[in-house]
C-alpha cells in the first residue's frame, strides 16, 4: 500500500518553467507604497498577471491588504473568484452588459456607457462603479465635456454606488510634457464637475506605474488623487534601481551536437556556421514565449555564460551556440529570460533587441508553462 501511495506522490519534472520571486514582488509593492503616503497602491494583475500568473500574484499580494486588484475582464475576475481571493476586484475593461444578467457578481466595474449603467442598475443591485473619464488619451471613457450629460443620466439608476473616478495617462513625463499637463487640467475639471453634482467617490485615480515612479509626476497626481494602479512597476520592469525584476523563464538542454563549418541550422538557413560549433537544442520556442525576433540576435544563459541564439526561433524549438560552455550536459538549466537587468538576456535587453516593450514579451508567456513561486 505504501508503494502505491508513493507512486501517486511522484510528479512530472517540468522541462520549461517560470520562476517568480515572492520576496521581490512584495518588496516592489512595499516600495511603491512608500513613495507617497497620500497614495494607496492597487495592483494591476490583468493579462494573466503580466505573464506571471494572475492567481499566483493575487495570492502573494492579498496578505498585503491592497484596496483592490485591477483586472481587465469578467473572465479574469472570475479566475480570482474561483481561487477564493477575498480582496475586492475592479474590472477596468469593458464588460458586455448581457453578461451581467446571468448572476449577482461581487465585483466593481469601470463604466463609461449608459448601456452598462443600466445593466448594472437592473441586474447587479448595489454594485460599485468607477466612472472612467477620458481626459485626453482618446480611448475608452466619457469625455470631460460630455460628463454632465452622463451624470444626469446616472440619476435614472438609483441602485448604483459610485466608488471611484478614474482616468489613464497617455504620458508621464512631468511638468514639461504638454500631453500630461493637459490631462491633469482635464481631470481637475472632471473632479470639479463631480463636486458640483455632490458626488464624493472613495477612490480617485489617474496614474499607473509611470506616474508612480516619476517623482515629479507622483507629486502632481497626489494633489488630485488618492490611489495609483501599479502594473509593470510591480514586477520590477521600469527604470528604477529600487525595484527588482520578479520573473525568470527557464528551460533545459534537450540535445547537444556539432554544427560543422558551413552548415546551417533552422528554417530558411538564416545561420551558417563560421567554424565548427557545439550547439544546444532547447525544447522551447515562440509558442511558449521565446520571441521570434530574438532569432540570430538574442542570448540565453548557462552557468552564468551568455550563449547566442542561432537560426530561427521555431514554434517549439530554439537552437543556441554552447561552444563556450565546458562539459555541457543534457538536462542542464538554461535561463531564457533573466531577472538580472545587466544580463544580455534580461527582459529589458531582450525587449530592446526585439524593438518592443517588456509588456509584449511578458504577455506572450504561455499559460501552460508551470509557474513556480520561490
Amino acid at each position: 500500500m505504501l508503494k502505491i501511495l508513493n507512486i501517486f506522490k511522484k510528479e512530472y519534472k517540468s522541462l520549461n518553467f517560470i520562476e517568480i520571486s515572492k520576496a521581490n514582488l512584495i518588496h516592489n509593492y512595499n516600495y511603491l507604497s512608500s513613495l507617497n503616503r497620500k497614495i494607496k497602491i492597487a495592483p494591476v494583475i490583468k493579462s494573466n498577471g503580466y505573464g506571471h500568473g494572475i492567481v499566483n500574484i493575487a495570492k502573494i499580494l492579498a496578505p498585503q491588504n491592497p484596496p483592490f486588484f485591477c483586472v481587465d475582464s469578467l473572465f479574469e475576475a472570475y479566475e480570482l473568484l474561483k481561487a477564493n481571493i477575498k480582496t475586492p476586484i475592479l474590472i477596468t475593461g469593458y464588460t458586455n452588459p448581457e453578461n451581467l444578467k446571468v448572476k449577482k457578481l461581487p465585483f466593481s466595474f469601470a463604466v463609461f456607457t449608459q448601456d452598462l449603467l443600466r445593466a448594472i442598475n437592473d441586474y447587479q443591485l448595489q454594485s460599485r462603479i468607477h466612472i472612467f473619464v477620458d481626459t485626453g488619451m482618446r480611448r475608452e471613457g466619457v469625455r470631460v465635456e460630455e460628463l454632465p450629460e452622463f451624470l444626469d443620466a446616472l440619476k435614472q439608476f438609483p441602485n448604483l454606488k459610485i466608488e471611484g473616478v478614474m482616468s489613464h495617462l497617455a504620458s508621464t513625463n512631468g511638468k514639461g510634457d504638454p500631453v500630461f499637463q493637459n490631462q491633469i487640467r482635464n481631470f481637475k475639471k472632471a473632479l470639479e464637475i463631480f463636486r458640483n453634482y455632490k458626488i464624493k467617490p472613495k477612490w480617485i485615480h489617474i496614474a499607473a506605474s509611470g506616474g508612480l515612479v516619476n517623482k515629479e509626476t507622483n507629486e502632481i497626481v497626489s494633489q488630485i488623487s488618492n490611489l495609483s494602479r501599479a502594473g509593470i512597476a510591480l514586477f520590477g520592469l521600469v527604470d528604477n534601481k529600487n525595484l527588482i525584476p520578479t520573473l525568470r523563464l527557464i528551460t533545459h538542454l534537450a540535445q547537444i551536437k556539432t554544427l560543422k563549418k558551413g552548415e546551417t541550422t533552422g528554417y530558411d538557413s538564416t545561420f551558417k556556421a563560421p567554424r565548427n560549433l557545439k550547439i544546444g537544442i532547447l525544447s522551447i520556442g515562440y509558442n511558449d514565449g521565446v520571441d521570434r525576433r530574438l532569432s540570430n540576435k538574442g542570448f540565453v544563459k548557462i552557468n552564468n555564460i551568455s550563449c547566442p541564439i542561432i537560426g530561427r526561433v521555431s514554434m517549439n524549438i530554439t537552437t543556441i551556440d554552447i561552444s563556450k560552455i565546458k562539459n555541457p550536459r543534457v538536462g542542464e538549466e538554461v535561463i531564457i529570460y533573466s531577472n538580472n537587468p545587466s544580463d544580455k538576456n534580461s527582459l529589458e535587453n531582450c525587449a530592446k533587441i526585439c524593438d518592443t516593450i517588456t509588456y509584449d514579451l511578458l504577455v506572450k508567456l504561455d499559460r501552460s508553462i508551470k509557474r513556480i513561486i520561490t
